[in-house]
C-alpha cells in the first residue's frame, strides 16, 4: 500500500515539475513571439531600384559619408560639426501611395544586430522631411551617426512609424556597403559637409 502510494505521489510530483517547466519555456518565449507578431510587414531591395508596399515606394540613389557637417547657422562662422565616428547620409526619392505621409522612422541596421537611428549632433544642419504626396517623387536625406567600424553591412529600413507597428509598413534597403565600399566612403569623407545643400 505505502509502495503504491509512493510511486503515485512520485510520478505526480514529476508531472507537476515538467508541467511547470513547460510552462516557464512557453513564458519565456512569449514576449518573442507577440514582438515578431507585432512587427511591421518589410518589402526589401537594393540601392538604385524602387521597393515598394500599399502605403509608399522609395528608391535610394547614393550613400555619402563626411567626417564633419556643416553648421545650421552661418552667423559668425560656427566650427563644423564633427563626430568620433562617421556621418553616413543616405540620398533617396519617396512618394505617397494613397494619401500624404511623412517617412517617420528611419535607422540603419548594422551587422551584430545594432541600429542606429537617423538625426545630426546638436548645431548641425538637419533636412526637413517633406510630406511625401501620391504619383509626386519627393527628393529627401536621412542622416546616421556610427562607428566607422559598423559601416560595412549597413542597411536602411525606413517607414511611416505610428502606434501600431503592424499596421504600418517598412522598406529594407541593401545599401550595397562591402567591405571595400565602406572603406572607399570613409577615406573620401569630406569635412563640413552641407546636407541640404546638395541633391
Amino acid at each position: 500500500m505505502n509502495v503504491r502510494r509512493l510511486l503515485t505521489q512520485g510520478g505526480a510530483g514529476v508531472g507537476g515539475t515538467a508541467l511547470l517547466a513547460g510552462a516557464m519555456w512557453l513564458h519565456s518565449i512569449g514576449p518573442h513571439v507577440r514582438a515578431r507578431a507585432l512587427e511591421p510587414i518589410r518589402d526589401g531591395g537594393g540601392i538604385g531600384q524602387v521597393v515598394g508596399n500599399r502605403v509608399f515606394s522609395v528608391r535610394v540613389d547614393r550613400v555619402e559619408a563626411a567626417r564633419s557637417l556643416a553648421p545650421g547657422l552661418s552667423l559668425g562662422d560656427p566650427p563644423p560639426v564633427g563626430t568620433e565616428g562617421v556621418y553616413l547620409v543616405v540620398r533617396l526619392w519617396a512618394k505617397a501611395e494613397r494619401e500624404p505621409l511623412k517617412l517617420a522612422a528611419a535607422k540603419l541596421e548594422t551587422s551584430g544586430g545594432l541600429s542606429f537611428r537617423d538625426g545630426p549632433r546638436p548645431g548641425a544642419g538637419e533636412v526637413v522631411q517633406p510630406l511625401f504626396q501620391p504619383m509626386i517623387w519627393t527628393p529627401t536625406a536621412f542622416v546616421f551617426e556610427l562607428p566607422k567600424e559598423r559601416v560595412a553591412g549597413a542597411h536602411l529600413v525606413v517607414g511611416t512609424g505610428g502606434l501600431l507597428p503592424q499596421l504600418s509598413a517598412e522598406a529594407d534597403i541593401d545599401l550595397g556597403l562591402t567591405r571595400a565600399r565602406a572603406a572607399e566612403l570613409i577615406r573620401a569623407a569630406p569635412e563640413r559637409y552641407d546636407v541640404r545643400g546638395r541633391r
